[in-house]
Formats: structure tokens, sequence, C-alpha cells
């Protein structure tokens, strides 16, 4: 199959059907803050203890490269980032264009799937959260708290969201793509992957195809040569359209995994219709592979109960509306295929 072009999308005008008497646009936007917030969520951390960020040469990436790398060689450096396997961060903050407030939250993360954000306003939690964003093994959410709306619970299985064909109306991707946006990011040896190519910024561009039940993405890395530091990552749709693009910048090295991971991400989503969604994070302390506190149930969906609640699935595949309704307690036999059944 052939690679397509590298184009990064602008701006689109397009109206998507409502949705449970809020627009489609205003769900957008409450998901792309869950995205950009997990996405501080699943990886920016590193090192073995809980430390400031430090602009200081001792953690500068160090050179890896002294002529340009194979690509087995790049493939080999990337993928030194399994040593990671869980992170908690509790200095994470976000902005967005659209928006002159800044969320501050805590996350924390466990490989492959676990992670959880509670996210609020203004430097405490004296208000109390603005958002709870989670995923496990079989489920994603999304919890919204906006004065003057009824609590929602937006969430979808990541089995049904995968394998659904059509226009991703809402949210383009899956949360789980973050872990790749914040620069850990597999190459499968086995798998189709062209370059590494010479950009004329000098930069190095390795493209690969990415096989899912839609059809076959390509992934576009575009790489430092010297330090093997990512500085962009493009997601296209199997028609070539980009669908997602994350720029990193200052990163920082940590030596207990022996890899450099950005502090600043530049995210932009880009659903069927409507606009480019632009978020910038921002990471500060950060744990890596430490157990922090009680994970019995830190990535388990929170209660339904009082909740209006949605299913992405059915949302993304709406033609008029749907109505979010407060789910009754699920029985213990409905628990193993409702994800709504697995809260405590």
């Amino acid at each position: 199959m052939p690679f397509y072009r590298h184009n990064i999308a602008k701006d689109r005008s397009g109206h998507a059907p409502a949705l449970a008497g809020t627009s489609v646009a205003i769900l957008r936007w409450r998901l792309a803050v869950c995205w950009l917030l997990s996405l501080v969520l699943l990886f920016p951390c590193g090192g073995a203890t809980c430390a400031r960020r430090r602009p200081t040469a001792d953690f500068t990436p160090p050179v890896v490269f002294e002529e340009t790398p194979t690509l087995a060689q790049l493939m080999d450096q990337f993928n030194r980032t399994a040593a990671i396997e869980r992170l908690s961060c509790s200095t994470v903050s976000m902005t967005s264009p659209e928006s002159s407030a800044e969320l501050s939250g805590n996350l924390s993360w466990h490989r492959p799937a676990d992670f959880r954000l509670q996210a609020y306003m203004g430097a405490t939690r004296m208000l109390g959260d603005a958002l709870d964003a989670g995923s496990n093994a079989d489920a994603f959410w999304l919890l919204t708290k906006i004065p003057g709306e009824p609590h929602t619970l937006y969430y979808a299985r990541h089995d049904q969201f995968e394998a659904q064909l059509g226009p991703r109306r809402i949210l383009p991707l899956s949360p789980l793509w973050i872990r790749e946006a914040l620069g850990i990011i597999d190459f499968d040896p086995a798998g189709q992957h062209e370059g590494p190519l010479t950009r004329p910024d000098g930069k190095l561009e390795v493209r690969s195809l990415m096989p899912t039940p839609r059809g076959a993405y390509q992934r576009i890395v575009i790489v430092e040569p010297t330090r093997a530091t990512v500085q962009q990552l493009v997601l296209m749709d199997p028609s070539g359209r980009m669908v997602a693009s994350a720029q990193q910048s200052e990163h920082q090295y940590y030596s207990a995994v022996d890899v450099s991971l950005p502090h600043r991400v530049d995210l932009q989503l880009q659903p069927n219709d409507g606009p480019v969604l632009a978020f910038t994070l921002r990471i500060g302390f950060y744990t890596l592979n430490e157990v922090t506190g009680d994970e019995s149930l830190r990535y388990v969906m929170p209660d339904p109960t009082g909740l209006s609640v949605v299913d992405l699935v059915r949302a993304n595949a709406a033609t008029g509306h749907i109505e979010p309704t407060p789910p009754a307690s699920p029985s213990k036999s409905a628990q193993q295929h409702n994800p709504l059944g697995n809260y405590r």
C-alpha cells in the first residue's frame, strides 16, 4: 500500500447533529479536554523519584547518533520506552487558545491502558473537580461537572470504538493515542515502515502503516537526528486525511529508562466535522515506575448513579438526538459485558 503525503489539515467548517440538548461541538470540546488532559496523563513523566523539572545541562538529552541512524537503530532507540511501566504526576496544566482558563490536575497511568485524571480550575481543588477522565482495560470515560448543567458521564468500550466504521464526528481517536503523542512510541519490527527520510529542515521522518479494523492508518514520526527526540507525530486516516498531530518540545533526559521525554506537547485533533481542536500540555512534577497510594479503585469508572450517561459509540453513529439516561444499577451478570457495571 502506498504511503500518503503528510499535510497538516486546516480548520474546516461544518455542523454536526445535536446530541442530548448539547451541541456536538460542545461535546467535542469536552472530550478534547479529556484527551488533552489524558495526554498529559500517560507518559510525560520520568525519573525514579518525584522531582521538579530540571533545566540544567545534566538533564539535556544526550547525543545518541553521530551519523544518520538506520531504521533499525531508530526503532531500537524508541522501543526503550517499554521500560516505562507506570507513572504519576501531581503538577499537570492545560491551556487552549479557545479558553482563558487554565486547568490543573493530578494523573496516574499503568501500562497498557489504565489511567486516571482529576482536573480542576485554579491552583487548588477547593471548588472541586471540573472533570474526571480515565481508562481501564474495558473502556474509557469522561465525567464533566459544568456549573448549571447536569453532570454527565461519557464513555465508550475500547473494542467497540476502535471497530466502529464511518465518520467520527465527536472524537477522531481513542484516548490511548495519547501515549504516542507524548513520545512513548512502539515500533513493531515486523511492521511496514519507510525511512528514515531526511527532510529539508535536517530532521528525519519515519512512516509506518498501522493496521486497524477501520483500515490502514499512516503514522509519521519526525525525529531530531542526533539526540533522537521525537519532534512531531502525525496520524493520517486510510483516506490520507490528518486526524491528529502533536508537536513535542522541552525534552528532558531520564537516565532510569535511558529515554528523553517532552515536557510540552502542542496537540491538534481533527474530527470529521468542525474545526481543528488545539491544546497545549505542560508537565511539572513526576514519578516514574513507583506505586503511589492505593491503586485498587484508581482505574474504575465512576459510579453512574444520579448521572446522565452517554455512550460515545452510539453518539458517533447518531443522525439525530440521543438522550442521555441515568442507568439503573446493573446486575452481576451484566457487569461482565457492560463497562458501567465495573464501578464500585
